[in-house]
């Protein structure tokens, strides 16, 4: 427990045994204004939350015979290490080539869209257009509404989102005596959405998904109703989960109960105070075609993460050709594991406003990027959006085992136009151990500041050595460090070895003792 909160508790406990004693001789205390309540809340990272110890660098173990990613698109990623430059180069070097078909084996087509029962506010429509999928021909249903019951899309058909579709009305604003509708959402193994410009799924808050597809039959968010191999981008908005778990504007925890954050892309409020807040499961899901503008600079991200608590499950889950970032994480706790980012054409992972869940095996394969400066990061991390610090709760995230290779054309781009690999600004803290990042990036690593990583640093005696423990770049990558604080060791590479599993085979065994780094919520 939180040990400021713990010390309010025990005053409070205190002030009350002696108002029921009569603290003085004074026995007309009719008019004595009582304690104010102590408000319970859990701004924690999971306590349950294990770390697999590992004794490689990045994401892929060198001695596995299978490729944990191989749920992801084949040609989204490099079939072999020789697809690949792990150098800087003045051309990148990869193409991808999607070949990608839906394993549609053992589904039988629906000849009609199904009806959803219980749901008044959901509407489904036959379009005149159907798919062939796997040499199966499908009905393309188009869904808009709100659920405000659990419901199943099943994988008979091929479903189209239109406009936004929410599950739940939880992203509504929340007062002391709003009750809000709570819905399961639940999408069968193999489903395939084809959804309209401009739509987007939220999960709000009070309601879950179970998307819980199969490495050989995932779940793919994709764009338009066409079979184009699922690898264009803006096609359609993205996936947004929504959830009660902390922000840092949800302001001090300690007294506050009711939090309203907006969320972009206009998907309605989220947050609370309770970490421990599940939106359900996204376990062999594909968002692609993703990141569609919605409005003037409001693009959405592959998938945001808005307050979402660590009873969430991610696991296995590829973000393909995104406009704006793979996966951004607005405050809360959420834990994610086996990521796959591929072709996102800005950040692919960032957090933000109080963040403090935790990462474990991400493959990024970066090969285009946004046409806009001083971004496109492989990580984008800070504390409170464009403010330095937060009074209540800074972004503290630990992250482990990541393979970064970023194969970009600088003819292209330009050397402004290339990001860095762990980009740390505005009071963000994190810890990452066993990273390897390779290939085009301006900076290993970028702090801008003092701000960044102050809680490592001085109790470290203004080192911020312990929050980067293994973390190997390539030759060209530098550290850019505007703090007063040392770094000092950050591994460069000779060269990066990869054999046809994209594992680096070259770098000595290392193991490190990897733990969460916020499980009381005490770094403020």
């Amino acid at each position: 427990m939180n040990q400021e909160l713990l010390k309010l508790f025990t005053v409070s406990a205190l002030a009350a045994a002696l108002a029921a004693c009569g603290g003085d001789d004074n026995d007309n205390n009719d008019d004595q204004t009582p304690p104010p309540a102590v408000v319970s809340a859990n701004t924690s990272a999971n306590p349950n939350f294990v770390f697999d110890q590992t004794t490689y660098v990045g994401a892929v173990d060198p001695a596995a015979t299978s490729k944990w990613y191989s749920f992801a698109m084949a040609g989204s990623y490099p079939a072999t290490a020789a697809a690949i430059n792990t150098a800087s180069t003045a051309a990148g070097t990869f193409t991808p080539n999607v070949t990608f078909t839906p394993d549609m084996d053992g589904i039988t087509p629906a000849a009609d869209c199904p009806s959803i029962t219980g749901n008044s506010l959901v509407k489904v429509e036959k379009a005149a257009n159907s798919v062939t999928l796997d040499g199966k021909t499908f009905a393309v249903c188009e869904v808009s509404g709100t659920f405000t019951a659990d419901a199943t899309l099943n994988n008979e058909v091929v479903w189209s989102l239109k406009d936004r579709v929410n599950v739940g009305n939880g992203n509504g604003a929340k007062t002391a005596n709003t009750t809000f509708d709570s819905a399961v959402l639940t999408v069968e193994a193999g489903t395939v959405f084809m959804n309209k410009a401009g739509s987007s799924l939220v999960v709000t808050r009070g309601s879950q998904i179970n998307a819980q597809g199969t490495a050989a039959q995932p779940i793919v968010m994709s764009g338009i109703a066409t079979t184009d191999k699922f690898a264009e981008d803006e096609e359609w908005g993205g996936l947004v989960l929504q959830g009660y778990a902390y922000h840092n504007k949800c302001g001090d925890p300690k007294t506050e109960t009711i939090c309203n954050i907006a969320g972009e892309g206009a998907s309605g409020f989220f947050g609370g105070f309770n970490n421990a807040d599940s939106s359900g499961t996204l376990k062999y899901v594909i968002v692609t075609e993703a990141g569609l503008e919605l409005s003037n600079g409001d693009e959405l991200n592959g998938i945001g993460f808005m307050g979402v608590g660590y009873g969430t499950t991610i696991d296995y889950v590829q973000i393909h050709g995104n406009k704006d970032d793979g996966v951004e994480f607005f405050g809360g706790a959420v834990d994610a594991k086996h990521l796959v980012m591929t072709g996102v054409r800005d950040d692919d992972i960032d957090w933000d406003e109080g963040y403090v869940g935790n990462i474990q095996y991400a493959l990024v394969i970066k090969y285009q990027n946004q046409d806009k400066a001083n971004s496109n990061h492989v990580f984008e991390l800070d504390t409170k959006g464009d403010n330095v610090e937060s009074k209540y709760q800074e972004s503290n995230p630990t992250v482990a085992n990541v393979t970064a290779i970023v194969d970009l054309s600088t003819a292209a781009y330009g050397a402004d136009y290339i990001g860095d690999g762990i980009h740390l600004k505005e009071g963000s803290e994190g810890r990452f151990f066993n990273i390897l990042i390779a290939g085009d990036v301006d900076n290993c690593v970028f702090i801008k500041d003092s701000n960044v990583q102050s809680t490592v640093a001085k109790a470290n005696n203004n080192a911020m050595d312990s929050a980067f423990q293994n973390v190997k770049c390539g030759t060209i990558a530098t550290l850019s460090n505007g703090s007063t604080y040392t770094l000092d060791n950050l591994g460069t590479l000779a060269s990066v070895t990869l054999n046809d599993n994209l594992a680096e085979t070259a770098i000595g065994a290392v193991t490190a003792t990897i733990a969460s780094a916020e499980v009381d919520g005490t770094a403020k």
